[in-house]
């Protein structure tokens, strides 16, 4: 009873101050300036650079604010992202009040993206296979990020909220064989007070490999469709942002037929139609819960996994000298988990790449503390590899052998995921 009223306080407190939000859209394709740009997510191009563009790499901002809490949600067509690409990009934008803690950047895992590697510059292996570091991508894309930034902060209104959810059954599997395959499609709509769209975030969980490494345009591939399909369905000028889910062990249903690029646009088109019809319907409430939380997790003892060198390391050209220094260079100590609520939508981040089986639990977290529409992020603000069971550990195969901190990282993350749960459900919400 105490904790219902300190909720139903909360949330009265909150609706009596308006929630702002702004957004803004800044190619990220370094190909405009020249600049050799990596792919990334293949170790099979050897840091081969991209060939072209097919469609444009875009850092999209959602900047949200109430009274004194405030963050900014960015996403990037990228495999992965570095915390550096945060740490440049802040001081650079010079936001007030914006710190990583508060501040999630979700790399949308597209294979023909950007290679996150590329941008980190804890990056000394100077191994094409696994990305090579790049100071003029990663300057062109900080540059990009902190403009966007300051334009989304300086334009931010009120705007009510709406969120839901629907099954596309069919679109994923698992390709580890597991039983989980996550298939909820989750969406945020948010409305300026005419009810017009603003933004519309989509959440949606598979591998963004539809092509493969002999595809060599730049391009958001499946997910970077869908976002397009959503804002022309939509109209009004909509901005659509894309966080994919707990993908480590999901891969999408590559549509028969047409080359790797026209699966993927017929792949995205399917999704988006999907997510578009779900935001139409959707009517935008004033927001009385928000709340945003980091929590930074202290990782477990860094060591490869025992295949590692037959497997991934093989993919990647890593020996075993060089995955020793690349551990304690290139792998962190610590790394953030996010939470993020607005209303009934609800998601938790993961600085790596999740299975599903830890992103169903976390939703179930969510959902045991009274969120309706729960999501999971994987890539925001940091990339530590693969995030397993102990179970699916002791399974070998790929992922595990890009998973660094042993068959304990799973479990540990899982709890502090559910943890931060708990803290955005109401009680704990400031």
């Amino acid at each position: 009873m105490f904790a219902c009223l300190m909720l139903a306080l909360c949330c009265n407190a909150a609706s009596s101050v308006p929630f702002e939000a702004g957004v803004a859209r800044v190619s990220i394709t370094p190909l405009e300036e020249n600049i050799p740009t990596q792919l990334g997510g293949y170790g099979a191009r050897e840091g081969k650079p991209a060939e072209g563009v097919l469609d444009t790499l875009y850092g999209k901002v959602l900047a949200l604010r109430q009274g004194d809490v405030q963050c900014v949600l960015i996403t990037v067509d990228a495999c992965g992202v570095p915390v550096n690409l945060a740490e440049e990009t802040l001081p650079k934008a010079g936001i007030p009040g914006l710190t990583l803690d508060n501040t999630l950047i979700c790399a949308s895992h597209s294979h023909t993206g950007l290679e996150g590697f590329a941008l980190d510059r804890r990056n000394i292996a100077d191994n094409p296979n696994i990305g090579v570091f790049s100071e003029p991508m990663l300057n062109f894309v900080v540059e990009r990020l902190a403009g966007a930034l300051k334009q989304a902060c300086d334009k931010m209104e009120p705007v009510k909220a709406a969120s839901g959810v629907v099954a596309l059954p069919d679109m994923n599997r698992n390709r580890r064989d597991a039983a989980c395959v996550d298939d909820q499609l989750t969406v945020l709509r948010l409305d300026r007070q005419d009810g017009t769209p603003l933004a519309a975030l989509v959440n949606f969980t598979a591998h963004g490999t539809i092509v493969d490494e002999t595809d060599m345009l730049a391009s958001g591939e499946w997910a970077g469709q869908m976002q397009r399909t959503v804002e022309d369905f939509i109209g009004g000028g909509v901005t659509c942002l894309y966080t994919n889910g707990a993908e480590g062990d999901i891969a999408p249903r590559r549509p028969e037929g047409g080359s790797h690029y026209e699966q993927a646009q017929n792949y995205g088109r399917q999704v988006g139609l999907a997510a578009a019809r779900l935001i139409e319907g959707l009517q935008g409430a004033d927001v009385s819960a928000f709340a945003q939380k980091c929590t930074w997790a202290t990782l477990p003892p860094r060591k490869g996994a025992p295949d590692f060198l037959k497997i991934a390391g093989d993919e990647y050209k890593v020996s075993a000298e060089q995955l020793d220094l690349l551990l304690q260079v290139m792998f962190p100590d610590t790394a953030p988990l996010y939470a993020l609520r607005i209303n009934d939508f609800a998601m938790v981040t993961f600085p790596g790449e999740p299975i599903c089986a830890i992103g169903t639990a976390t939703k179930d977290a969510l959902r045991a503390a009274g969120i309706k529409h729960p999501c999971v992020a994987s890539l925001t603000t940091d990339a530590i590899g693969y995030i397993l069971t102990a179970e699916e550990y002791a399974r070998s195969g790929y992922e595990v052998t890009a998973s660094f901190y042993g068959d304990g990282l799973g479990t540990l993350l899982l709890e502090e995921a559910s943890k931060l749960a708990g803290t955005v459900s109401g009680a704990d919400m400031k």
